[in-house]
């Protein structure tokens, strides 16, 4: 597939609206720059709602529940309501239903948003260490906690339960925490090491992954986009365009759901990264920025 470039996605939607039934954004490096709204940016949101085109957005943020998301995007300048957020932990309500997990008690590693995601999921949350034995499962939060305590409660736990579900909302190793280049550790990066610790004893586990570049957040984006328009005369994969700055996040999960993908250059991605692309991570098209 030939990458498209285009100067700004504002002027290309001016001519391609009528190809798109819906356009799932990511945030940060997209939408938002540090504590700040990219330029153009809610005007750009304001002309979806004018032209009518749902939209939808995307985050790997697990550790805060959509409400507190509107508010943080609000205060760089992004009026969002609540329920145009997708967060990584959202979709445990679609795992808990599946799996029948309702009413169960899992382990919780630290945060999952206020309200807690995996309390309106329907599960019982624990996060005493020491009473961990009782649960059927774990799942890695962000935020600050005893990680010494709970590494330890954890991989003990699936040594003796090596076929309980191990959760992961945000797949991501690490995430930006600070002017200077500081990063934070994600939950992705905290559950490869518990599985890194329990492979060299013999264990194998297979996290289940929410958050993009998996499908279960494109999935649970699905149902909401149906619930929000429920008089939408259905949303078509091929009529989608996951745009972001992140050609392992962004475009490969949208190219791994079959949904159109965009990349944006005013994130994590740049011009040089483009070069020698695998197919899975080759956006249709790029753009220098939104507006």
């Amino acid at each position: 597939m030939t990458m498209r470039h285009h100067p700004r996605f504002q002027r290309w939607l001016k001519t391609h609206s009528g190809e798109l039934d819906a356009i799932l954004f990511d945030i940060d490096g997209t939408l938002i720059a540090g504590r700040k709204a990219m330029p153009g940016a809610s005007a750009l949101l304001d002309e979806l709602l004018a032209r009518k085109i749902p939209y939808l957005l995307l985050t790997n943020d697990g550790n805060h529940s959509v409400e507190e998301k509107s508010r943080m995007t609000a205060k760089a300048g992004l009026d969002i309501p609540p329920e145009r957020f997708v967060s990584c932990s959202m979709p445990l309500s679609i795992f808990v239903e599946e799996n029948k997990h309702h009413g169960q008690r899992f382990f919780v590693m630290g945060d999952l948003g206020k309200p807690c995601f995996a309390e309106k999921a329907g599960l019982r949350v624990e996060r005493n260490p020491k009473l961990i034995a009782g649960c059927k499962g774990v799942i890695v939060g962000e935020g600050s906690y005893d990680w010494q305590s709970a590494f330890f409660a954890v991989v003990n736990f699936f040594m003796k339960n090596p076929s309980a579900p191990l959760l992961v909302p945000n797949p991501d190793s690490y995430w930006p925490n600070g002017p200077d280049g500081e990063i934070g550790i994600g939950a992705g990066g905290k559950a490869r090491f518990i599985c890194t610790i329990l492979r060299e004893y013999g264990i194998i586990i297979h996290p289940v992954y929410f958050g993009k570049p998996y499908k279960l957040i494109f999935n649970f984006a699905m149902r909401r986009l149906a619930q929000l328009y429920p008089h939408h005369h259905g949303f078509r994969k091929k009529r989608m365009l996951m745009i972001g700055d992140s050609l392992r996040s962004d475009v490969r999960g949208g190219n791994r759901f079959g949904i159109r993908t965009a990349l944006v250059l005013t994130g994590i991605s740049k011009p040089a990264h483009l070069k020698n692309l695998d197919k899975c991570l080759s956006p249709e098209l790029v753009f220098d920025r939104l507006a």
